[in-house]
């Protein structure tokens, strides 16, 4: 084995189960002893290294972890991983679970030195888009062959959530036999264990997706999230889709308008969908109905903000006549 492993991200199952794969692997190999060790702020990193240069009386080899909590890999950290990499103590592995990592750390010297020494792994976000496949590969591992709808049905109980993901197809394993898995089956096993982020909400409304926004809506509302954030996020989307608009039509481009407007990553490609479906005629409307989704989410006009939320984004797209209240 390598003596150094570092593990960076922030999908909780990617790591998890890279974790316990070197765990498993280093016990095979002899690494009897186990050390771990939580680093928060103000973690004593010159007590861990001395500790790590006193072999145990009782185990010839020994595994030691380090999970560092704190956001960022602070100077102290990035030394004592340095120092592991290029002068590692002897019979000794290092297993560290580091948090995202941004491109400065990725290039820094501390870095390239752990992967000279050892192994490195990245731990990236599952997206949406990338859930149907893993499901796929996950069923397949337990000699499932999905109906179709099986797997969009799986992706919409389990989304945002992996690590439920993982124990509903292993609970599907448990429950029924392998071969064709059917909707039926499913929905008789598992449970809706999705979870959401206010940005799903800006996605799809953007993008249109509508049986998505209303999913999306109920599951941060059964989740405790309040209507006035919701309201705020929907109405940034639409006063940012009228920015564009008008830079548009003063010869402004695209990727300056979008600097200019501080839309960032997967925003862009869902506003430059907006800009193609939803006409610059209804963003007056867009913007009244934002007025009274905002009075309303706060308690100063009447009507449920829920309600309006919920009507918002057909009414975006075209697919819902509902006139705003009169005055706003």
């Amino acid at each position: 084995m390598k003596p150094l492993y570092l593990i960076h991200g922030e999908e909780t199952l990617t790591k998890l189960e890279a974790a316990d794969a070197i765990r498993a692997q280093a016990h095979r190999a002899g690494f009897t002893e186990r050390m771990r060790h939580v680093a928060e702020a103000n973690f004593d990193w010159r007590a861990l290294a001395d500790a790590s240069a006193n072999l145990s009386l009782f185990a010839e080899r020994r595994l030691i972890e380090v999970t560092l909590s704190t956001a960022r890999v602070g100077s102290d950290a990035a030394d004592y991983i340095a120092r592991v990499a290029t002068e590692p103590a002897p019979d000794t592995l290092y297993l560290f679970d580091l948090p995202p990592l941004d491109r400065a750390q990725t290039e820094s010297a501390w870095f390239a030195a752990a992967r000279r020494a050892g192994e490195v792994i990245a731990a990236p976000l599952i997206e949406r888009e990338q859930l149907p496949g893993w499901i796929a590969e996950r069923l397949a591992r337990h000699d499932f062959m999905p109906a179709p709808g099986v797997i969009e049905l799986l992706t919409e109980r389990c989304e945002g959530n992996l690590l439920a993901a993982r124990q509903e197809i292993e609970k599907l394993a448990l429950l029924v036999p392998a071969g064709t898995l059917t909707a039926e089956a499913v929905l008789a096993a598992i449970t809706d264990v999705a979870r959401y982020d206010p940005s799903d909400l800006s996605l799809a409304f953007l993008t249109g997706d509508l049986a998505r926004y209303a999913r999306v809506l109920e599951g941060l509302r059964s989740e405790g999230e309040q209507a006035p954030r919701l309201a705020w996020l929907v109405s940034e989307d639409v006063h940012a889709l009228a920015g564009l608009i008008l830079a548009r039509r003063e010869g402004v481009p695209l990727a300056q308008a979008f600097r200019t407007l501080r839309i960032w990553g997967k925003r862009q490609g869902a506003m430059e969908r907006a800009l193609k479906a939803i006409p610059p005629a209804r963003i007056p409307d867009l913007i009244r109905r934002c007025a009274l989704l905002d009075g309303q989410s706060k308690g100063q006009m009447p009507g449920d903000p829920w309600l309006t939320l919920a009507g918002l984004a057909a009414c975006a797209h075209g697919l819902l006549d509902w006139p705003a209240a009169a005055g706003v």
